[in-house]
């Protein structure tokens, strides 16, 4: 097992050849989806009211089988759990997107299309989108297909898990496929008011399919990395994900330092600030070219249950140290000693690096920052990390009985790279900056500005 290893619980399933879950389900069935669901989170989660008591989780759950009538479709049952794990207020422990009976759903032309500018709980419309949709730019949507926006906005905030930055950041990534939950489609009629008061309409006439709405918000899905030069005298590179092959990022990042090599660059930025997560086998890889620096991700402790057993089993994991564990104990793994990085090469970039992090800054992206603040890997820009440094991970797959519906639960919790550490909360950016409404409009990024004026 890589026990370095976090997931965000953003995975897609839109190729999986699943058959279709049945549509509605009796009350009495998703009421057993909800208690199967409950049962095998106490047993797999190392620890599933840390942030909320058990009899408070119990009463929001009972209050929510409540107002489920005779029946419920599936796709509302899927907002309805999203509900019950927002009361966990673990951000990992969630249901997973693209569920596999929405396949077909998800090919179809269907889903919003833009990426809109979200601050303070209200939704506008950017700079480059002003034309296209002719509202002017950085109108507030107060409306869209007859729904009040800022309601319908809170509620999709009170289906998301996890610090408040983060839960507006993913609600606003995610909306295309929330209003797809709430059943708003195209035609989307968009209501506007423009910062003079002056109100208006337009209409969207057709969306997209879901991978290409995604995309929109979450460009990763097109590409995870990319770099560049700035003004000739910054390195940057754009790190959106830290999933995928280790030998594809190797051959990526070998591209990014053998330019920056010929073009003498002495300063380098990382941005981390549209990366969720992923595997932290590639973070060691990119630190093997920053630095020859000795670290440690620090401890982690798991909690051992059957359902994590039986999913390593399943993907064909027999021999994992985790199965050699008695079901209902704790495991304590890795310690606190800086080690060298799995990788080892002969040089490394000698300037000055950055790492630019923000709200969605999540998973193992945060544990990446985290082990550069501990261990000074680099000097840290932007916003904090969307997630605490003491945090869960290992999520694994739980598939209801009724409805088919994928959920996660995780398994372990992280003690960040600091095993002194005694107050919890996220990584703190060594140079705070956080861009404005307007800077989010019109697309501008006051970190790379500063970076680009204040590098020599």
């Amino acid at each position: 097992m890589n026990v370095k290893n976090w997931i965000f619980p953003l995975t897609l399933l839109l190729g999986t050849n699943i058959s279709q879950a049945q549509s509605t389900l009796s009350r009495r069935q998703a009421i057993a989806d909800i208690d199967e669901y409950t049962r095998t989170l106490q047993a797999s989660h190392y620890a599933p009211f840390m942030h909320v008591s058990q009899k408070d989780y119990n009463a929001g759950v009972d209050k929510i089988k409540r107002s489920i009538g005779d029946s419920i479709h599936t796709r509302d049952l899927v907002w309805t759990f999203y509900r019950i794990t927002a009361l966990l207020g673990d951000a990992h422990s969630t249901p997973q997107l693209g569920q596999p009976f929405f396949r077909d759903e998800m090919k179809k032309d269907q889903f919003f299309p833009y990426k809109l500018a979200q601050d303070k709980h209200r939704i506008y419309i950017p700079a480059k989108l002003a034309a296209d949709l002719g509202i002017p730019a950085g109108a507030e949507i107060t409306d869209i297909n007859g729904r009040k926006m800022d309601a319908l906005y809170e509620e999709i905030l009170s289906g998301m898990a996890g610090l408040p930055s983060f839960r507006e950041e993913a609600s606003s990534r995610l909306l295309s496929y929330f209003l797809f939950l709430k059943g708003i489609q195209p035609p989307f009629v968009l209501s506007y008011k423009d910062n003079k008061g002056l109100t208006g309409s337009t209409v969207i006439s057709a969306g997209v399919p879901f991978r290409q709405a995604l995309a929109a918000t979450m460009p990763h899905i097109a590409q995870p990395y990319t770099y560049r030069l700035l003004n000739n005298k910054l390195g940057y590179i754009d790190v959106r994900s830290l999933s995928g092959n280790v030998n594809a990022f190797r051959t990526f990042l070998d591209s990014c330092f053998r330019e920056f090599k010929t073009a003498g660059i002495r300063h380098l930025a990382i941005d981390l600030r549209q990366n969720s997560g992923g595997n932290t086998l590639l973070v060691d890889l990119l630190f093997s070219y920053i630095t020859h620096k000795k670290y440690s991700w620090g401890r982690k402790s798991w909690k051992i249950s059957q359902p994590y057993k039986d999913m390593l089993i399943a993907g064909g994991d027999t021999t994992d140290s985790y199965l050699q564990h008695a079901n209902g104990t704790v495991w304590e793994s890795e310690d606190c000693i800086p080690k060298e990085g799995p990788f080892k090469r002969d040089t490394v970039f000698d300037g000055k690096v950055y790492f630019i992090t923000g709200a969605f800054t999540f998973s193992s992206a945060m544990a990446m920052a985290d082990v550069v603040k501990v261990y000074g890997l680099g000097t840290i820009l932007g916003e904090p990390t969307g997630e605490n440094v003491i945090d869960f991970g290992e999520a694994f797959p739980i598939v209801l009985p009724n409805s088919g519906i994928r959920i996660q639960s995780t398994t372990s919790l992280s003690h960040g790279a600091d095993c002194n550490r005694t107050k919890n909360g996220p990584v703190l950016p060594d140079v705070a900056m956080k861009p404005q409404l307007q800077d989010k409009i019109w697309d501008k990024d006051p970190v790379l500005k500063y970076l680009i004026k204040t590098v020599h």
